[in-house]
């Protein structure tokens, strides 16, 4: 049992830490193996010959709701649609090997998490204690409508990549990734269009509902945990379902042509590299638990009072669904299977070369879906455009990207490598003040060869 709780609690709450978004590496050519992550053709224009990266973790959020205090989680007040969204990304012993400067092979072992929280506009704060609590600070809004979408998985990333086309100024290279997914935790819940009556008294002020409906969900594995007929991770995880995700990506590099006649194209040398990916193709798919439940037309006479007194004492997901199912006249078991999409997007990355070690790069990340939807259940990355200027060497690197997310707000951040090791922060503006929840961090070990020469040199490896 406790095993199986750490497995789910690790999935769903790891945004403490503050995927997908080791910026510092973007279009680097020392990236390693993880270089994958956002292009698919980068493992055979990395610089090493072999890359181990004994771990990473990453995660990210973005609010415009919630924020710490004295260690106590609070809620702004002022009336606004609401929304929270995190990523994370942990992986353990990622490998990249070059058998020669044509191809390149990596693999990555990841787990992976995505939370969405989207609502209309409502009024919200420290104070409501209570369901009528919370009309009496929405007495004018229209109605009450929101969904939220949880999925996490274990990844197993299988990398190819070549040289399809190389000259005396330019390289062009492609790549694709194959993600063996399997689907560890899945939960969701939606809001549709509830709309309330308010009624005053002398005495007292409490809302009839009138209309609406809602839906909520998560996957069946839960409840053998519940049940108390699993008791290990591994029974946890034999009631999941294995699929499959595809990346794919080409980068085109741009050499100097100036350069003196002895220096030869190598994985370093460029003056710009290009590229164009399609990354996460695909979708999780759950068995849906027992309790997943679709709930329509609110039962005549149902006040916020009353709802306050059913939601008492609720300790599962049992009594919530025979709580939820009294205040409706219509409560319809959803049973099958639910697919969640992975976080597909386009990516475009540009890296510009300066020399002595200087890089410009701007990465654009557009993503397919919406998780405002309230037919489908998807993913969705927090990346948009990310400009990240960088001084880097095999060993040494000071990075500082800039970007401008999905929800409007600009981060800066910064990262450093200190020999094997890098770390990095996603919004400075988080390290200065913790209570702003929209930020993160990142950190990844790697090994790899630390000799120049004998790294990037053709030299040194005839073909």
């Amino acid at each position: 049992m406790t095993k199986t709780l750490l497995l789910a609690l690790s999935l769903l709450i790891l945004h403490t830490v503050a995927a997908q978004s080791y910026q510092s590496t973007y279009g680097s050519s020392y990236a390693g193996s993880t270089g994958i992550r956002n292009n698919p053709a980068a493992s055979v224009n990395s610089a090493y010959k072999w890359d181990l990266t004994l771990f990473t973790v990453q995660a990210r959020a973005s609010t415009n709701s919630l924020y710490l205090k004295n260690n106590e989680l609070y809620v702004n007040e002022p009336y606004s649609s609401r929304y929270f969204h995190n990523n994370t990304d942990i992986s353990l012993l990622n490998f990249l090997f070059k058998p020669n400067n044509k191809q390149a092979f990596a693999f990555n072992l990841r787990g992976r998490t995505y939370n969405h929280l989207h609502t209309l506009p409502i009024a919200a704060g420290d104070s409501v204690n209570s369901v009528n609590d919370f009309l009496i600070r929405n007495r004018t809004t229209a109605f009450l409508e929101g969904n939220l979408t949880h999925s996490g998985w274990l990844e197993g990333d299988l990398n190819y990549s070549q040289v399809l086309h190389e000259s005396a100024g330019s390289k062009l290279t492609g790549g694709i990734t194959l993600q063996v997914l399997k689907g560890l935790s899945m939960a969701f819940g939606r809001l549709n269009k509830i709309t309330y009556l308010e009624n005053k008294s002398a005495t007292d002020t409490t809302y009839t509902f009138t209309s609406g409906g809602g839906l909520f969900g998560y996957s069946a594995n839960y409840d053998d945990t519940q049940s108390g007929t699993s008791s290990t991770a591994s029974d946890f995880l034999k009631n999941t379902y294995t699929r499959f995700g595809l990346s794919l990506g080409i980068e085109y590099l741009i050499y100097d042509e100036t350069r003196n006649s002895y220096e030869q194209n190598h994985a370093a040398n460029y003056r710009w590299k290009i590229g164009v990916s399609i990354m996460d193709l695909g979708a999780n798919s759950y068995k849906l638990s027992d309790y997943t439940t679709q709930f329509n037309n609110v039962n005549p006479g149902i006040v916020s009072t009353t709802v306050d007194a059913k939601f008492t004492n609720i300790s599962s997901a049992r009594d919530l669904r025979d709580s939820l199912a009294t205040m409706f006249t219509t409560a319809t078991p959803v049973t099958g299977n639910m697919r969640v999409s992975l976080p597909t997007r386009l990516v475009l990355n540009v890296d510009r070369s300066f020399g002595n070690n200087f890089y410009l790069n701007t990465d654009l990340s557009v993503n397919f879906y919406s998780t405002a939807s309230y037919t489908k259940l998807h993913s969705r990355d927090l990346n948009l455009l990310t400009v990240t200027p960088r001084w880097e060497t095999i060993t040494w690197g000071v990075y500082l990207p800039v970007q401008y997310n999905t929800q409007g707000q600009l981060h800066i951040g910064a990262a450093l490598k200190l020999g094997p090791l890098v770390v990095g922060v996603h919004n400075l503006k988080w390290v200065k003040s913790p209570g702003n929840l929209s930020g993160g961090g990142y950190m990844m070990l790697s090994i790899h060869p630390f000799n120049k020469k004998k790294v990037i040199s053709k030299l040194d490896c005839p073909e």
